[in-house]
């Protein structure tokens, strides 16, 4: 009955770490135990035991002496797959990180199938056995099951003196001004980082906006910004579009030449000197694009982890969007499955010390609305309401001329203006939450032939506004 209760990936993700990192193994040792992998007596099981038995004995972990041990002590290499297993077990390291969250995966896993079978137990006891002594049994049951239950994982409690102590350390108070160590990843708009305070390491944020308003091009124009403003290394998930098309909307985004201009090829000296001009901007940002279509979380989980060992100065994460990642839980209804992917996001976040920028579709709720009241709602965010209790900060990307009027309010007022000043939208920018923070609006006019957005107070005098 317990038998779906298991994760193979996760238990060889976390054999691969205690065979690849001795700092990780002496965690993972004290973490698990042999029972907490699923198959008894089982390849898992046993390889267990022989990294156990060899580094209780003080002896290094190796893929050789793994296979001497296994083979010469054990006599079970064979029952493990031989040594093609072990060498298969060792390329699964993709970071500590990943490998403790794991061994967190395979010891809940194992005490719900103990809690499960403890259940069992006592149920068959009462059907198929004669009880003297009812409230006894039913004492002795507790007892069995409250000793599963202490096994739990659990958080331990931190005194106040000591987190206050870590915060003074990290403020570094000099004169009253605050220095900071860790890197502050901008949104590139000096009024929207006033609100946010930046992207902060830990955070799930959402951008919320209906249908054809800019979510996928407001997030590439603050994925750059991170990049470029921090040297380090950024990550877009693209579920919906490739990762060509993106990287020539980011190349009309920098450039300042519009997109129809680029596809033509038909450019001005001048513009082929933006256009190269461009293109080592871009070259010198680690902007890192994976345009999986439909990609599961699991997917998504196990590559930020990877991408966060491979590198270490990863500072940033978006995902876009929301509403095309798929799992394949069985799980009654979108609703929650959405809910459980929102939870995890955030718990990734947490994990990694990445802020993850998650894009979201909106329902049509806005637009059942009176023309006046149409600015986007945290209630209007699609499928959960979860995702306003897990996020830290949510925006809305709202037009009002193009929401107002069902997407036809003439902003492409001309197709062959290809300047890129031309057919400009009002654009404001609502921060509807922020956990530590201030809410309200920032207005900008989103330059749509090439995909920019520029705070009101940065256009030129005589520009389209």
């Amino acid at each position: 009955m317990s038998d779906f209760l298991y994760n193979l990936e996760a238990e060889c993700s976390v054999l691969g770490a205690m065979i690849h990192s001795s700092e990780a193994r002496l965690e993972l040792m004290n973490k698990l135990q042999e029972e907490d992998f699923y198959v008894k007596n089982g390849p898992n099981q046993l390889v267990f035991r022989a990294i156990c038995n060899i580094s209780n004995a003080g002896n290094l972990v190796d893929i050789s002496s793994l296979t001497n041990e296994l083979n010469v002590n054990m006599k079970a290499l064979d029952k493990v797959g031989g040594v093609n297993y072990l060498i298969e077990l060792d390329e699964r390291y993709i970071g500590k990180a990943n490998a403790l969250n794991h061994a967190n995966i395979v010891k809940d896993l194992a005490l719900s199938r103990r809690f499960l079978d403890c259940l069992n137990d006592c149920a068959n006891g009462l059907k198929n056995k004669k009880i003297d002594d009812v409230g006894r049994y039913v004492s002795e049951c507790e007892k069995r099951i409250l000793d599963i239950t202490k096994l739990r994982r659990v958080n331990e409690f931190e005194n106040v003196g000591d987190i206050v102590t870590k915060l003074k350390d990290e403020l570094k108070l000099d004169g009253g001004k605050r220095k900071r160590d860790k890197v502050e990843v901008t949104t590139g708009f000096s009024e929207l980082d006033r609100y946010t305070k930046k992207w902060q390491p830990g955070q799930f944020n959402i951008i919320g906006a209906r249908p054809s308003v800019g979510k996928t091009q407001f997030g590439l124009n603050l994925a750059y910004n991170a990049a470029s403003g921090t040297g380090r290394t950024v990550a877009f998930f693209s579920l919906e579009m490739s990762a060509e098309a993106i990287v020539k909307r980011m190349l009309s985004n920098v450039s300042m030449i519009s997109s129809y201009k680029l596809d033509s090829g038909n450019l001005t000296d001048d513009e082929w000197v933006q256009l190269d001009e461009a293109v080592t901007a871009l070259k010198k940002c680690n902007i890192l694009i994976d345009d999986t279509p439909g990609e599961q979380l699991i997917d998504i989980e196990t590559k930020v982890h990877k991408l966060k060992a491979q590198n270490p100065d990863l500072c940033a994460v978006f995902i876009d969007y929301l509403g095309l990642i798929t799992s394949n839980w069985k799980i009654e209804s979108r609703q929650n499955e959405v809910a459980e992917i929102s939870r995890r996001l955030k718990a990734l976040a947490r994990e990694t010390e990445v802020p993850i920028i998650c894009l979201s579709q909106l329902s049509r709720n806005n637009e059942q609305r009176s023309s006046s009241e149409r600015k986007p709602r945290m209630s209007d965010i699609r499928d959960s309401g979860s995702i306003e209790q897990d996020a830290d900060i949510i925006l809305f990307i709202h037009r009002e001329g193009y929401q107002n009027n069902n997407g036809e309010d003439g902003t492409k007022k001309d197709i062959n203006n290809l300047d890129p000043y031309a057919n400009s939208d009002p654009t404001t920018i609502i921060v509807s939450k922020n956990r530590n923070g201030m809410t309200g609006e920032v207005h900008f006019t989103m330059l749509m032939n090439i995909g920019r957005f520029v705070p009101i107070e940065d256009m030129k005098p005589g520009e389209n506004k």
